[in-house]
């Protein structure tokens, strides 16, 4: 108590003298270093509740000093909560893929033009891995946890897609100016990180649907269809491509994920087609014609797909030749001493797909350990069967991740440090909703350690 009692005067104190730092943005850096602090408090003495904050706060990011809020917060959280973490609450493939990507990481940082870029990489990604461990073990037995989860990650991006359409408006109060004059990227750097971001959120939401349907709970439908609503007619404003497949992708899998589910495969039907409609009915018919205009030129006709493209090859072509890797963020120097061709024309600092880049960042062990990371929660899923509404939570989970990936095939989000802590959030709450799911219908100890270990 005298603990958070200390903390909570020194936020205080600390948010007084922020008032005199002049302008609202240097205000908002003060009061998000406080937060930091406060977090690592709590979370030191309820690491459920500073999770949950880290969740929270994530998409929410602003730099500072070099660094950003959730390196920050990443980074403190870690070393905060590293000793609570038990190894029989780890399955092995993400003991074994987190390792790989972490080993990777730290291997390609002895043969990087910058070292210390790629060093900081690395450890980003421990202690993103380090909290995935103190998740799994924290909240175990926690049956709300993954739903809980679901709400604050939608809550959150329906923050986010306010301030979009603000920024779309012309109003950059909070959030600055987007990057693309007319395109909002709202808190997030650039529009296709938003546009990717609200995605993964609208899967989550259509999967939480269901599970309201399933459970008879009217309020909650209502409540997440005004929030996918939303959702949709702001990832149409950012005419994002990669944003569209993402979603197309996952809600596909989703279907695919509960054909098992008779009644849940035909919901899933059911409730895409209202919400494309709705969507439909609400967004300005400029934008509909502007996001139209971009999937029909997808054919590599537009001068940033030939860029995109070029990229992509000059990426292929860097993993072939440096099986350890070249580092994080050191794709770039790359670029400037190896490409040659008339598109491209800066050194773009990642290759613009996910798999080639993780094999860049942490060489050819750590994209094995990624695969492992990513295939595994669609495995458990399908050889899961039937299950309750958890399990349907959990195919959400998995089905984000799928849309996460194929939007990654043309381009790579996990730059942006909050994308780095949805992905492990996304792989925790498979592996949750599935234990919660197997408790309620067996009362002995079950083991999610591996994909085949699951009754099919």
């Amino acid at each position: 108590m005298v603990t958070v009692l200390a903390s909570v005067l020194l936020a205080i104190l600390t948010g007084l003298a922020a008032a005199k730092l002049g302008s609202l943005q240097h205000q908002l850096k003060a009061l998000l270093i406080v937060a930091a602090a406060l977090t690592m408090v709590i979370a030191a003495l309820r690491p459920d509740i500073g999770l949950l904050i880290l969740l929270a706060l994530s998409p929410f990011e602003l730099a500072f000093y070099g660094t950003n809020s959730n390196e920050v917060m990443l980074v403190l959280l870690a070393l905060v909560l590293a000793w609570r973490i038990r190894a029989r609450a780890i399955p092995w493939w993400i003991s074994a893929g987190g390792l790989m990507v972490v080993v990777g990481g730290f291997i390609a940082v002895i043969g990087a033009h910058s070292h210390s870029l790629a060093l900081e990489g690395a450890i980003d990604w421990l202690c993103a891995i380090v909290i995935l461990f103190v998740a799994l073990t924290v909240l175990r037995d926690r049956a709300d946890a993954s739903r809980r989860m679901v709400d604050i990650f939608v809550g959150s991006a329906v923050i986010v897609v306010f301030f979009g359409f603000l920024q779309k408006a012309g109003v950059y109060a909070i959030v600055g100016e987007p990057f693309d004059t007319g395109v909002p990227n709202s808190f997030f750097s650039y529009y296709t990180v938003y546009a990717g971001y609200i995605a993964m959120a609208s899967t989550l939401a259509t999967a939480e649907i269901l599970v309201a349907l399933e459970e008879h709970r009217l309020l909650r439908v209502s409540a997440f269809g005004a929030a996918m609503v939303l959702m949709l007619v702001g990832l149409a404003a950012s005419t994002s491509r990669g944003g569209f497949v993402a979603l197309c992708a996952g809600w596909v899998m989703l279907a695919v994920l509960n054909m098992r589910r008779a009644s849940v495969f035909g919901r899933v039907i059911v409730v895409i087609a209202v919400f494309i409609v709705a969507a439909f009915a609400v967004t300005p018919h400029s934008e509909i014609v502007t996001l139209e205009h971009r999937v029909a030129q997808s054919n590599g006709s537009l001068g940033e797909d030939k860029t995109r493209f070029a990229i992509q090859k000059a990426g292929e072509q860097a993993l072939t030749n440096h099986l350890f890797g070249l580092g994080y963020e050191n794709f770039h120097y790359y670029v400037t001493s190896y490409v040659r061709t008339a598109y491209v024309h800066q050194p773009f600092f990642h290759a613009q797909e996910t798999s080639v880049q993780i094999g860049l960042d942490t060489g050819w062990l750590g994209l094995a350990g990624f695969w492992l990371l990513i295939a595994s929660p669609v495995l458990l899923v399908i050889k899961h069967g039937k299950g309750g509404s958890s399990a349907v939570r959990a195919s959400g989970f998995a089905a984000a991740l799928v849309g996460f990936m194929a939007q990654g095939l043309y381009d790579y989000l996990l730059w942006d440090l909050a994308f780095l802590i949805f992905f492990v959030a996304m792989l925790w709450g498979c592996v949750h909703a599935l234990r919660i799911d197997e408790l309620a219908s067996t009362p002995e100890e079950i083991d999610l350690s591996s994909p085949g270990s699951l009754p099919a």
